[in-house]
């Protein structure tokens, strides 16, 4: 790791996490609407979304700094590229959140234009400046709402309008966790649940009386669909475990229990079958011995790979040193 990587790192990561997710919120919120201006918000968060997961799973800062190192250096189409593949893995790692979190990343199918792509790679590494993947492992982002920070910030823009989104701050929902702490086992439901802060404080409260919050039922649920997808990211970041369900419906309704557990379902056995699909392409191919293609991002990455120094020269052979011709030369190098 470089010298430069560390200080980079170590300036960029704040002590306190809110106001990191306020610092990243607020450098993404003015890339996005400087090199693009649209409306169409969810494409910055997907891209915030994607790099703290990665970040999650990562098994160490070595490879962020790879990771990033290349991030920084691919262009604008391989860093959407990149996305999509981030996107792609956790897809396959979580279907259960699949139904939710596709308002994220749907927008991958439409073949972004290159202006789009230009504003997703500056939004990229507008976070990556600020030390998104700072705060790597499972406890990264688990203790603060990175992404519901994002989503009001970047909704302050229609504020003026009436089209803000305010959430419950964190000191209130820890409050409100420690008062009300669930039990190991125990249903928690949320049919507004907005970005999922409430869940978060519940969550909080259960560790801080060595409870482990996956071994209860986390039910989620937001009739704004953004809101919805983002919440689902979260509980996945805040290390909620498996037995979690979000939906997108009116709340004060169940119908969307009974949505969110068939859609959850069905995504499952979707990724079964992809799963048992792509174990057989690979068996075909190894029998076949057939090479494994390579893909377009990988391409982008092989070329935004720094290139190692050029190796240094020889020194001379003692068996075939001419040292009366270098002598005639009148130098030696």
């Amino acid at each position: 790791m470089t010298t430069t990587t560390m200080a980079r790192r170590a300036n960029a990561v704040p002590p306190d996490p809110r106001q990191h997710a306020r610092d990243i919120a607020e450098a993404v919120d003015l890339a996005w609407h400087s090199r693009y201006g649209g409306s169409r918000i969810e494409v910055p968060m997907s891209v915030v979304a994607a790099l703290a997961l990665v970040a999650r799973e990562a098994p160490g800062p070595e490879q962020l700094d790879r990771l990033a190192e290349v991030a920084e250096r691919l262009d604008p189409e391989g860093f959407t590229l990149l996305i999509q593949r981030l996107w792609c893995e956790f897809a396959a790692l979580r279907p259960d959140l699949n139904p939710r979190t596709k308002h994220l990343w749907s927008w991958i199918d439409e073949e972004p234009d290159e202006t789009t792509q230009r504003a997703i790679r500056a939004v990229g590494q507008a976070a990556l400046a600020k030390g998104v993947l700072g705060r790597f492992g499972p406890d990264g982002w688990g203790d603060t709402d990175l992404l519901g920070m994002l989503l009001q910030t970047m909704k302050s823009h229609g504020g003026r309008k009436g089209m803000g989104q305010f959430l419950t701050p964190e000191s209130v929902t820890l409050l409100l966790g420690r008062m009300n702490t669930p039990e190991e086992g125990a249903r928690v439901l949320e049919p507004c649940a907005g970005t999922g802060t409430m869940l978060l404080g519940a969550a909080q409260g259960m560790r801080e009386k060595g409870l482990d919050p996956t071994k209860a039922e986390w039910w989620a649920n937001d009739l704004d669909p953004l809101a919805a997808a983002l919440c689902a990211v979260n509980l996945h970041l805040w290390g909620l475990g498996w037995r979690v369900v979000v939906g997108c419906g009116d709340g004060l309704l169940d119908v969307w229990m009974h949505d969110a557990l068939r859609d959850r379902q069905i995504a499952i056995d979707e990724m079964r079958r992809a799963w048992t699909l792509a174990r057989q392409i690979v068996a075909v191919r190894s029998v076949l011995e057939l090479p494994t293609p390579e893909s377009p991002l990988d391409r982008a990455m092989r070329r935004a790979a720094p290139k190692p120094p050029p190796p240094p020269p020889p020194a001379p052979d003692s068996s075939s040193f001419d040292a009366e011709a270098v002598f005639r030369q009148g130098r030696l190098f």
